[in-house]
Parts: C-alpha cells; structure tokens; sequence
C-alpha cells in the first residue's frame, strides 16, 4: 500500500475518496437528523425506543435526504472501481487532478442541490459528475487493454 501512495495520482485518489466518504456519511447523518427531530422513524423498535407508537407516515425531508443518500451509494461506490483504475495507470496529475477534484465538487454540489431541491442544478452536476467517470473509464480501457 505505501508504494501505491507513493504515486501522486493514487494519493489524490485515496484521499479523494476517503472525503467522498465522509460527505456520504453526513448525508446520512442528515437523513438521521430529520428523522429525529421530525420523530418520523424507519422501525417499530425506533418509535419503541422513543416512547412512541409505530405509525406510517412519510415525510418528504426524511425521503429527500434517503433519496440523496441512495444517490450516493449508486455514483459514489463505483466511483471507486473507476478512480482507482484510472490511478493506476499513472495518469499526469494534473488532469488526475481536475477529474479527482472535479469528482468530489460535483458530488458535493449534487447533494445540496438535492437536499434543497434546485433543478435544473442537481440534474446538471449529476451529467457533469457522469461525464468524469466515463472519462476515466475509457482512458482506463485504454490503457489496460
């Protein structure tokens, strides 16, 4: 592993990845946030252990934030197959850097897009988003084949 992040395209991958991470971890801490103080929970045993009787209702800022987590979970993951064969075929880092960065930014603007419900915005960073990993999926191929 040291010898992976000895190359400066892995590194700004590694921790390019590990804040994509975190960002998708907040989103899930912000649909926990909503859930509580709107006491809108997932389980029976959640409204048990808050004193309440289990009761079916839906609420939008709980199901935004889930849907924007969900989002995540579907771009972010592959992101890392992606990312990390884009890495390893030593790309020049300043265009490694442009696609990381550029990556991680769109991310995050998709989910606060998301969250506040701005389109054509979150459309428009999700195409963005896309179009990077498709980048680095074909210079990948390419290289690996």
């Amino acid at each position: 592993m040291a010898l992976w992040l000895e190359q400066p395209a892995m590194r700004l991958f590694a921790l390019t990845y590990l804040l994509l991470v975190l960002k998708m971890m907040a989103i899930g801490w912000v649909t926990s946030y909503y859930r509580l103080r709107k006491r809108v929970f997932a389980t029976p045993e959640d409204y048990a252990l808050q004193g309440l009787s289990p009761r079916q209702v839906r609420d939008e800022d709980v199901e935004r934030a889930r849907r924007a987590h969900r989002n995540d979970l579907e771009n972010i993951l592959p992101f890392f197959a992606v990312g990390f064969f884009y890495a390893l075929t030593q790309p020049s880092i300043g265009v490694a850097r442009i696609l990381f960065v550029g990556y991680l930014l769109v991310r995050v603007l998709h989910s606060v897009f998301y969250l506040a419900a701005w389109q054509p915005w979150r459309s428009l960073v999700f195409a963005l988003g896309q179009a990077i990993m498709v980048i680095m999926l074909l210079v990948a191929f390419a290289r690996i084949w």
